[in-house]
C-alpha cells in the first residue's frame, strides 16, 4: 500500500482483494497468504476499536476471506504403530535409553518439541505418588505435565546419565562422540526430527510423504492426543491437555472417518414405538 501511495488508515477491502490476488498471482503458497490476510484482518480491528478506520471498512477488510489451507496434514500414527516406535530403541545403551524416555515423554505429555527440547533435569517435581514435568511453551506459558508411566523410564535414564542431581542439566541432552557421555547442551530440534525419524524407519514406517509433510515431532503430539480421544477423552479434556486456547485448534487434530458417520447414526433414538 506504501508503494502505491495509500495511507494505511485509507486501505479499504479492495484493496486487501487485489493485494491477495498479487500474492496469490506472485506464487506464495496459500498458508503464507492467509498468514498475511490473517495479520491484516487483525490489525484493522485494532485500527476500528482505536477509531482510527471506521467500522464499515473494517467490516469490508473482514470480509476478505483467505485461500483454503489444508490444516494439521501432519500423519498420525496408529497406537500399534506408536508402540513399535517406542519398543525401537536399543536400551542396552545409554543412547537407546535416553532416546526410549523421550519419546515416552512426547506420548505422555503431548509437548511441543520445542519444550521437551529445552527442558531441565530441575524441571522434574514429585508429589507422594507421582511425577510431573514442568514445561515453557507458545507464549512463554508454564504447564505442570504428568509423567504418568513415562517417569519410571525418564529416572533410569537421569540415573544412567549421572545428572539427577544436576537441576541445570538437560533432561535430554546431547551426547558426546562416544555416544555415551551426556554434554551441557541440550538437544536440537532438527536432531530430535532426526532421532523419531530414525526409529520410524527402523519399525518400516514410511517417514516422508511426496508433496506432503511426513513423519516428524508433532506427529507424536497428534498421535496422542488422538490415542485420548480414541480411548475416551472428551475433547475439553484433551484441549486442556494440549494447551490449546481455543477449542477449535484441537478439533483440527481428530481425525474422522467415513465410518464416523454410520457410527454417530446409530445413536440417534429416533424410531417408531411400534415396530
Amino acid at each position: 500500500m506504501r508503494e502505491s501511495g495509500i495511507h494505511p488508515f485509507d486501505v479499504t477491502g479492495d484493496h486487501v482483494r487485489l493485494y491477495k490476488e498479487a500474492m496469490l498471482q506472485s506464487g506464495k503458497k496459500a498458508s503464507t497468504v492467509a498468514r498475511a490476510l490473517s495479520v491484516l484482518r487483525g490489525t484493522y480491528e485494532q485500527f476500528g476499536k482505536k477509531g482510527f478506520v471506521a467500522w464499515n471498512v473494517v467490516s469490508d477488510i473482514q470480509a476478505v476471506t483467505s485461500p483454503r489451507v489444508d490444516k494439521n496434514t501432519t500423519p498420525s500414527l496408529s497406537e500399534k504403530e506408536a508402540i513399535a516406535l517406542l519398543e525401537a530403541p536399543d536400551t542396552s545403551k545409554p543412547l537407546g535409553m535416553r532416546d526410549q524416555a523421550l519419546l515416552f515423554v512426547y506420548f505422555k505429555t503431548a509437548c511441543r518439541s520445542s519444550a521437551i527440547s529445552k527442558a531441565k533435569v530441575g524441571d522434574l517435581e514429585q508429589t507422594d505418588t507421582d511425577w510431573y514435568l514442568v514445561v515453557t511453551e507458545k507464549g512463554n506459558r508454564t504447564r505442570r505435565l504428568a509423567l504418568l508411566e513415562s517417569a519410571p523410564f525418564v529416572l533410569h535414564w537421569i540415573e544412567r546419565a549421572e545428572i539427577q542431581n544436576d537441576p541445570l542439566a538437560p533432561l535430554f541432552p546431547a551426547l558426546d562422540r562416544d555416544r555415551k557421555t551426556p554434554t551441557t547442551r541440550h538437544l536440537a530440534g532438527r536432531t530430535i526430527l532426526y532421532t523419531i525419524k530414525k526409529y520410524a524407519r527402523q519399525v518400516g514406517l514410511e517417514v516422508d510423504r511426496l508433496d506432503r509433510r511426513g513423519i516428524c515431532t508433532h506427529s507424536l503430539r497428534k498421535t496422542a492426543l488422538n490415542n485420548a480421544l480414541k480411548h475416551g477423552a472428551k475433547i475439553e479434556q484433551v484441549q486442556q491437555w494440549a494447551g490449546h486456547q481455543d477449542i477449535r485448534t484441537t478439533q483440527e487434530y481428530v481425525e474422522y472417518h467415513a465410518k464416523d458417520a454410520e457410527t454417530a447414526a446409530r445413536f440417534n433414538q429416533i424410531r417408531p414405538r411400534i415396530s
